[in-house]
């Protein structure tokens, strides 16, 4: 009975060990698939890091080649004016370029600030008043008069 015993609890221990390598190979298989998840995950957002920062640098020396051609035509309408145009006194002049008055600024302000301060007013006044829309008694929209009810009652 010993021996049945003994032979008894060598396969119950084989099967509890068996059922634990699955547990555990599973749980590795687990965690390998998500560490080459991960690293997929993580080369693919390398790669759009790349390419964002590409994309910018290309955008850059785009803008960097328009810039030196806007320059280039302006030289060319310069030089143009002076050549065909020598006793012209208009000059050809970078639009945004030219520093502006600080006196044509502050009018500008004060201007925008009066405009504002006339729609503030306006507001007000229109607020106090009555809609232009509103209308006082019920003019027949909601009760119908009497000759109407029997119109419909001969028709």
């Amino acid at each position: 009975m010993d021996l049945t015993i003994s032979i008894l609890l060598i396969v119950i221990a084989a099967v509890i060990g068996f059922v634990v390598g699955k547990v555990t190979s599973n749980t590795s298989a687990d965690n390998s698939a998500e560490k080459a998840k991960t690293q997929q995950l993580e080369a693919e957002l390398n790669q759009y890091k790349q390419d964002v920062e590409q994309h910018f640098a290309q955008s850059a020396e785009l803008l960097g080649n328009m810039a030196q051609e806007y320059r280039n035509v302006y030289q060319h309408m310069a030089q143009a004016q002076q050549s065909l145009l020598p006793e012209s006194d208009e000059i050809i002049k970078i639009p945004f370029k030219e520093p502006k008055e600080a006196s044509l600024v502050q009018e500008a302000i004060s201007e925008v600030e009066l405009e504002a301060q006339e729609a503030a007013n306006d507001t007000e006044e229109v607020v106090a008043a009555q809609p232009n829309d509103y209308v006082q008694g019920t003019h027949n929209i909601i009760t119908p008069k009497a000759d109407d009810d029997k119109d419909k009652a001969s028709a």
